[in-house]
């Protein structure tokens, strides 16, 4: 998340006028080609990250796209100013429907997201569907609460292998608020509660995993640098094609220039 920018409190509060959504670049084929059709650097092929405002019915760009608002915006008012003047000339319509619980595609990805965000990640875990689906009609309304909103990324899965990268799962258990490690491929879990805990209990255990989470603030670089004196990299779906992260690749411990 860029601190600068996306975690400001004008940011946050314009986002709320939004469907924010967040993107997963080199994870979905059909995703990375929309991408495309935004934004392309210099390389003419998709980068790691994209930053555009579209119109509802997602046709128009409303703002000019680049790699982060860094890039079109002089700091988080000025992008706040263009999120509320853009907001104001659109009628809201508003829905009776529920919001759906804000979950990654998996917990792999999800497990990624929450070690960039350095947030915590809340699992649910069931043994079917259909047992998964009750699950989050119950967790939703705490994700959206006032109380949580924001706070967490979630990720829920049927499939037990999803859960293998993470230490500390005591059986009979579905929600788990778990701790990222440094990249983003293991986790271990913080809080839990099972199907039978109150709603209560459900968030206690949301809240304790907020409050234990460790957050070590790192520089890009030297996020980079112990990245590759690890020999880790995230494993996409498809292939890379940022023109940094391509030559990181290639390099191996020798880093690229910050960004």
């Amino acid at each position: 998340m860029d601190r600068r920018f996306l975690s400001q409190a004008e940011v946050i509060t314009a986002s709320r006028k939004f469907v924010c959504v967040r993107l997963a670049t080199y994870e979905d084929r059909q995703e990375a080609e929309f991408l495309k059709s935004l934004f392309v650097g210099r390389s003419g092929d998709l980068e790691n990250t994209t930053f555009a405002i579209l119109s509802p019915d997602g046709q128009r760009q409303l703002a000019r796209s680049h790699r982060s608002p860094t890039h079109t915006q002089s700091g988080a008012a000025q992008l706040a100013q263009t999120m509320n003047r853009i907001a104001g000339q659109y009628q809201v319509q508003k829905s009776s429907a529920d919001a759906a619980l804000p979950k990654a595609a998996s917990v792999r990805l999800a497990l990624d997201i929450a070690a960039c965000d350095r947030q915590p990640l809340a699992v649910l875990h069931a043994s079917d569907a259909d047992a998964l689906r009750l699950l989050e009609d119950r967790l939703r309304a705490l994700a959206w609460s006032d109380d949580f909103v924001g706070q967490l990324v979630y990720a829920a899965t049927d499939d037990g292998e999803q859960l293998k990268a993470i230490d500390g799962l005591a059986p009979g258990n579905v929600l788990l608020i778990v701790q990222p490690d440094q990249f983003g491929l293991k986790g271990k879990v913080l809080a839990q509660a099972s199907a039978k805990a109150s709603k209560l209990e459900w968030q206690r255990a949301l809240r304790t995993g907020i409050e234990q989470q460790q957050r070590v603030e790192r520089t890009l670089l030297q996020h980079i640098q112990d990245g590759q004196r690890d020999g880790v990299f995230w494993e996409t779906r498809i292939p890379v094609t940022d023109p940094l992260e391509k030559r990181a690749r290639e390099k191996g411990p020798n880093p690229p220039p910050a960004r």
